[in-house]
């Protein structure tokens, strides 16, 4: 009996395998979500308000998208805490420290920070954090 209905049930698992004739189905040239680029992009407005206040238009992040970044006027200067600082006082080259240690670190370079860092506050790094 087991091996009777094995025998009835083979030939409906294996019907399952057969390939179609029928050709996939088209993306919608109306849909702009279809032809759309693979990261986000900025528009022209946006490209020029970023010009106007003295960025540039990059790529960054894991999806790569267009961003205005924002140079800061203090960018690598040395400090011990995030107030010296327009951004952030990040703690370079110092992944893998564990937190309350003493450092100095630099002020952020712009407005957009990527990748793996810890702030330095008060003269002592804090919790590493990645951003992407």
């Amino acid at each position: 009996m087991r091996f009777g209905s094995l025998f009835l049930l083979a030939p409906l698992a294996l019907a399952g395998c057969v390939a179609t004739t029928e050709p996939a189905p088209e993306a919608p040239q109306d849909n702009p979500q279809a032809v759309s680029p693979a990261y986000p992009t900025l528009s022209s407005a946006e490209r020029e308000a970023c010009m106007a206040k003295g960025g540039m238009v990059e790529q960054r992040g894991r999806m790569q998208a267009e961003l205005c970044v924002v140079p800061y006027a203090d960018a690598g200067k040395a400090c011990t805490d995030g107030d010296q600082c327009e951004g952030k006082c990040i703690a370079e080259g110092a992944v893998g420290t564990p937190p309350g240690e003493t450092t100095t670190g630099i002020c952020q370079r712009d407005d957009k920070l990527f990748g793996c860092f810890g702030e330095v506050e008060n003269g002592r790094i804090e919790n590493g954090i990645c951003v992407d």
